[in-house]
């Protein structure tokens, strides 16, 4: 009767430990106490795996809220998109820093043509300077002979009217003389045959004194004539004066304002040449710049290559949290209605962030990781509610409805990622991380109405 006993003993210990065995494998189901002869070992494994169960819910629980920060990628994001932003920036600072130098070159180049234009200015109008100024100098000394000529002229009209005067003088004698000539005709012709010859030579004289008066008025009238070509001469030659000394006074002026002028440009040569000195001081600057710029470029590379190894290293460790999480969520705890209400919560906001993972190439998501509503533990969970009060709450049609919207985000984030199209997939990632925060919320109204129907049992991971 004992061996029997031992025997017995010995089947209940070799079936709990195959049940052991499996719960070691992940079956952790609960036992028949059909199956074993003692039935009360039947009742301590299942009231073992209960415990368990309790304390992996706790833990999973914990997980969860642990999942809240560690999922959550904003950070990564932030620093990432960041990173980009200023690496496109970056990236043209060798390129700006180039074409900075370009138009250095140019300006350089510019300035040289303007300083050496400026010295021939200079040069120019100097020597225009001293060029007029010895006209000047031949004007005053013509002006010098014009006033001679014109004192000459005076000098030759002041003569002529000398000689009209004693053409006066002849013409007065040549009329005395034709007087006489006359008289003595008469007294010839009284005296009669003695006065004839007498007569001969009184005619003779008027003839002689009718010519010398014709002669005396002919040259009256060259002289006249004369007298007024002197005078249309005397008032060229007094016009030509005039406008030597009116040309004198404007070379003056123009000297005075080329005097000025070289003045002036002797200032802005001088700025130029200022101004030359400090684009060849910005030229070598430009080099420094270019040659730094280069350094960034190069240094902000590599600073993009780390916060990529970081994001990746830190969305690595959320994922191994995270895998672990759901396993035991999944075979190794046995959560409330309100428990998973709050799981499937933290696993929309992985679900959000993997989208963005996924485009920046943390991971590679295949389509039907994305676009699921019904296939993931959410989408299932809304299909296997029998409760029709819970069906009925307006919080659980909303929440149907956003996580639906979710994964169609998700689903035009991740086809925009594949296209390439990088600024349109992280607009569609937005849209979904907006979405997500509406469904989070109905989740909790939602959590809510069901704790009213009276789903009261949740996890609490405060206890020890």
């Amino acid at each position: 009767m004992f061996g029997k006993k031992v025997d017995l003993a010995g089947e209940d210990l070799k079936k709990l430990l195959e049940h052991m065995k499996k719960a070691a494998d992940g079956d952790m189901s609960a036992v028949e106490a059909s199956e074993f002869h003692d039935p009360e070992i039947a009742q301590c494994y299942n009231e073992l795996m209960k415990s368990v169960f309790r304390a992996n819910n706790i833990f999973v629980m914990r997980m969860n809220e642990a999942m809240i920060k560690i999922g959550d990628s904003s950070v990564v994001k932030n620093m990432i998109e960041k990173v980009n932003e200023q690496a496109k920036i970056v990236a043209t600072i060798p390129t700006s820093g180039q074409e900075l130098e370009h138009s250095i070159t140019r300006v350089q180049g510019a300035v040289s043509n303007i300083q050496s234009s400026s010295h021939d200015v200079i040069e120019t109008t100097r020597n225009c300077s001293e060029e007029i100024t010895q006209s000047i100098a031949v004007i005053d000394s013509t002006a010098g002979e014009v006033d001679q000529i014109n004192g000459q002229i005076a000098a030759f009209k002041e003569n002529t009217e000398k000689i009209t005067k004693i053409i006066d003088q002849i013409k007065d004698l040549a009329d005395n003389s034709s007087l006489l000539a006359l008289n003595a005709s008469i007294e010839a012709a009284r005296a009669g045959e003695s006065g004839r010859g007498f007569a001969v030579v009184a005619q003779q004289m008027g003839v002689q004194a009718g010519d010398t008066a014709s002669c005396a008025d002919s040259v009256v009238s060259y002289v006249e004539e004369l007298l007024e070509n002197i005078d249309a001469i005397a008032a060229s030659v007094a016009a030509t004066s005039d406008h030597l000394k009116e040309g004198t006074e404007r070379a003056n002026s123009s000297v005075r304002s080329l005097e000025n002028m070289v003045d002036e440009v002797t200032g802005i040569n001088e700025d130029i040449d200022s101004i030359f000195e400090e684009v060849n001081t910005q030229s070598a600057l430009t080099e420094e710049f270019i040659a730094l710029g280069n350094t960034v470029a190069g240094g902000f590379d590599k600073l993009d290559e780390e916060c990529f190894t970081t994001g990746e290293h830190l969305y690595r460790i959320s994922r191994s949290v995270d895998m672990v999480r759901s396993d035991m969520a999944r075979g190794r705890a046995e959560l409330t209605m309100l428990d998973w209400i709050t799981v499937f919560k933290v696993d929309h906001l992985i679900f959000t962030w993997r989208q963005y993972n996924n485009l920046v190439g943390f991971e590679h998501l295949k389509p039907e990781q994305v676009n699921n509503p019904r296939g993931c533990k959410l989408g299932k969970w809304f299909a296997s509610v029998e409760d029709e009060r819970i069906r009925k709450l307006p919080a659980y049609r909303t929440a149907y409805d956003l996580h639906d919207e979710l994964h169609s985000y998700a689903v035009k984030c991740f086809n925009a990622a594949a296209e390439g199209q990088r600024e349109q997939a992280l607009i569609h990632f937005e849209q979904a991380y907006d979405t997500y925060g509406k469904l989070d919320h109905a989740l909790d109204e939602l959590a809510r109405g069901v704790k009213s129907l009276g789903y009261t049992d949740f996890t609490d991971t405060t206890r020890k």
